[in-house]
């Protein structure tokens, strides 16, 4: 008779992360070598495939470069480039965001058409054709390097480009810098062969928050915006060096763009994404052509970044497909201007906020913006938009809303997004909230709400940037006038925390998810629920702890990982059943929250059901020594002593330092007849944990019947002497029976 190890079903808790906190530091950044790639597919002016290379430059303003006009920033390699291209004086973004503005620029769609209307909720529809997959399908070989998280390749814009480099440095921003994009596109580059590139890169300088590498940081100290410009610069003329080292530069086609401005104040928005003014929807653009066609000419008719699909697909000489609504740039050449209608939109004040979304519509000479309070600019004699005509109601005025309600233009559904997702936007300054009574159909305007969305991006700046000192009195101040508003509150308790202030933390999570509990974001509400639970949990307050995790459930705002460690609470007070009914009320993603269910549906002697439940965890997580333990557990109440060998003889594999693996290996070796190696393992465990009394007591059954009585004994006596009776009374009894059986022999 041997003794089966107890508690081997039970895996050890997992305890969640720090408290938001964005910590590490970006590696330092190598200075590669340039390679230099072959040409493929190309020759010399006149080529049917030129290479095709597309940049775009993350936030940058028109009017910030010397090409339109602006003396505050150096930037030979644009100015160099400009040289020998088209320049476009009024071309449009159709969404001040950085996803939604690079789908329009990769699809040629619309937001409304190809489905990404913000950052944050939103990604490519799977099947939609890009540039990437249209060029592919004409032969060309296909890379990309981004520099920034934000379009990264679940988002979908990876579709078509047979590379598509989107690895990030562990920084709070997650962005790298621009010199390495270039090289790790170049590198991608020379190991093609046979085929003409197409080259997309993205640099995210200019981007919020703003933190040049020097020698720009010294030299733009006062302008650091500026100084991320100066620093896109010099990766830009990393790039055309390439380009022009192995000749493909004067054959090529180049266009370089925005994907949307930065406020900089002028409208009361410091950076993007609420407002649809001109200093953040005009971008720059520049096309050189083949031989530098019309180089030197200055294009002033409106144009969209809808219309860069059209053109590079013109310039590889492939169909335009009639279903894109823009229209290639050569159509503008020679035209001093001419009257068109380019839309734009912005759902991030409404996603984000609750306030209005805003849509508007722009032609050669009059912007209407649709708004609770619309407007209307003449952005001919007021090109920064200072001077609402809206109240005249001119002939602009009906022309251009009439002509924006013919648009179709459906509401967003975005999906949930997870709070990891929110806390890296936030780190880029895109906040995230939504104010109690964010359902209503009557929104704020924008317009109205300036000065408390410049006290969020205020406060966000502050909390990660490890400000703990200003961030709790103006988290506090927020708080007060702002009760509704999550956010505020899990600033407000993050800082509390990691100033050691973890009491006056749980205090005020607890006050927010009672003042906006209605209009918060459910994924603020589900981490903000499970920041408090860890909190109670760091205290000591285990009845808090689950009071606060089941209000979760109760209300739909439990995560995954909140579900799962309820359960854990239910099983240790021997819940089972009430443990499995939480974990199957929800699909399930992850291998502990399925192994966790496992040894739920166990205890509650469904043993076919518990193998399945891990045997999916395993399939997740494969090589979890943990999870083989429970399997093979399991299998041993089976009474299937081969497949319980297997799992087991796997958990010692992958964690032999587990002193209960071995424990419960030697039983199964055992069962099998294999009784040295049982032994061998039960010796295991004892080596590596003294007090695992099972292996003791088998141990000295195996000494026993072997003959070696006096082993036998010692063992047998120690476990006697040591193992708590309330854990092993039936075998402290039949010890003592043994003892005194083998002392009347």
């Amino acid at each position: 008779m041997s003794r089966q190890p107890e508690g081997a079903l039970f895996s050890h808790p997992i305890r969640p992360g720090p408290w938001r906190a964005l910590s590490g530091v970006a590696p330092a950044l190598m200075l590669v070598a340039l390679v230099i790639f072959p040409a493929a597919g190309c020759s010399r002016s006149g080529s049917a495939r030129p290479a095709i290379v597309l940049i775009s430059i993350d936030t940058l303003r028109a009017d910030h470069l010397s090409v339109y006009g602006y003396h505050g920033v150096s930037t030979p390699a644009i100015d160099s480039l400009a040289r020998d291209s088209v320049r476009f004086e009024n071309a449009y973004s159709h969404v001040p965001l950085t996803l939604p503005s690079h789908a329009v620029l990769l699809t040629g769609l619309l937001p409304w058409e190809n489905g990404v209307r913000d950052n944050l909720g939103f990604r490519l529809a799977p099947g939609l054709s890009t540039l990437a997959s249209r060029l592919r399908d004409r032969g060309y070989a296909t890379g990309a390097a981004v520099s920034s998280w934000v379009l990264r390749a679940d988002r979908g814009l990876s579709a078509g480009f047979d590379f598509y480099d989107d690895a990030m440095p562990d920084n709070p921003t997650r962005e790298r810098s621009g010199s390495d994009s270039v090289d790790r596109l170049v590198r991608w580059a020379d190991s093609i062969a046979g085929k003409p590139p197409f080259l997309f890169l993205h640099l995210y300088e200019p981007h919020f928050p703003y933190s040049p590498p020097e020698p720009f940081r010294s030299r733009y100290e006062r302008a650091p915006y500026d100084g991320e410009i100066a620093a896109a610069d010099q990766a830009v003329g990393r790039l055309l060096d390439a380009l022009r080292r192995r000749k493909l530069y004067d054959d090529a086609v180049i266009l370089l763009v925005s994907d949307h401005g930065e406020g900089l104040g002028d409208h009361g928005e410091d950076e993007h994404g609420v407002f649809l003014y001109r200093e953040t929807m005009r971008v720059p653009l520049l096309w050189k052509r083949p031989a530098s066609r019309g180089r030197g000419e200055s294009v002033s008719r409106p144009v969209g970044l809808m219309d860069v699909v059209p053109t590079l697909l013109s310039a590889a000489r492939a169909p335009v497909p009639p279903e894109l609504p823009g229209v290639p740039f050569e159509a503008s050449l020679g035209k001093p201007s001419g009257r068109r209608v380019l839309y734009s939109e912005t759902f991030y004040p409404r996603l984000n906020f609750g306030w209005s979304d805003l849509a508007s519509v722009i032609d050669d000479r009059y912007q209407y913006i649709e708004a609770p309070r619309p407007e209307l600019y003449d952005v001919v004699a007021d090109p920064s938009e200072m001077r609402d005509l809206a109240a005249a109601k001119t002939d602009a005025f009906r022309s251009l809303r009439a002509a924006l309600a013919r648009m179709p233009r459906p509401l967003p559904v975005p999906e949930a997004p997870d709070s990891e997702e929110v806390k890296k936007l936030a780190a880029l300054g895109y906040v995230h909230v939504a104010a109690a009574g964010a359902g209503s159909t009557a929104r704020p305007d924008p317009k109205d709400r300036v000065a408390t969305l410049r006290d969020f991006r205020r406060l966000l700046a502050l909390y990660y940037g490890g400000e703990d000192a200003e961030v709790i009195p103006l988290a506090r101040r927020m708080a007060k006038s702002n009760p509704g508003i999550l956010s505020v509150w899990t600033a407000l308790a993050g800082s509390l925390e990691r100033t050691g202030r973890a009491g006056e933390a749980a205090a005020a999570l607890r006050e927010g998810l009672t003042l906006a509990s209605d209009g918060a974001p459910l994924e603020q509400r589900t981490q903000a629920f499970a920041d408090l639970g860890r909190l109670l949990m760091a205290a000591g307050d285990r009845a808090g702890r689950e009071a606060v995790l089941r209000e979760a459930v109760a209300v739909g705002a439990a995560s995954e990982d909140s579900r799962r460690e309820l359960a854990r609470m239910y099983l240790e007070s021997q819940r089972h059943s009430d443990a499995v009914e939480l974990l199957r009320a929800r699909t399930l993603r992850q291998s502990e929250s399925f192994e966790v269910l496992g040894i739920a549906l166990a205890s509650t002697g469904k043993d076919a059901d518990a193998r399945a439940a891990l045997l999916r965890a395993w399939e997740i997580a494969p090589g979890n020594g943990r999870v083989a333990l429970n399997l093979g557990v399991l299998a041993l109440h089976r009474s299937d002593a081969t497949d319980a060998r297997t799992w087991l003889s796997r958990a010692v594999q992958s964690t032999p330092e587990n002193p209960g693996a071995w424990a419960n290996l030697g039983l199964a070796q055992a069962a099998s007849g294999d009784e040295d190696a049982a032994a061998a393992s039960w010796n295991r465990a004892v080596a590596l944990k003294a007090d695992q009394w099972d292996a003791v007591f088998n141990l000295a059954l195996f000494e026993l019947k072997r003959g070696r009585v006096a082993a036998g004994r010692q063992r047998m006596e120690r476990f006697l002497a040591v193992a708590p009776p309330q854990k092993y009374e039936r075998e402290l009894a039949q010890a003592r029976r043994l003892l005194a059986t083998r002392s009347k022999a």
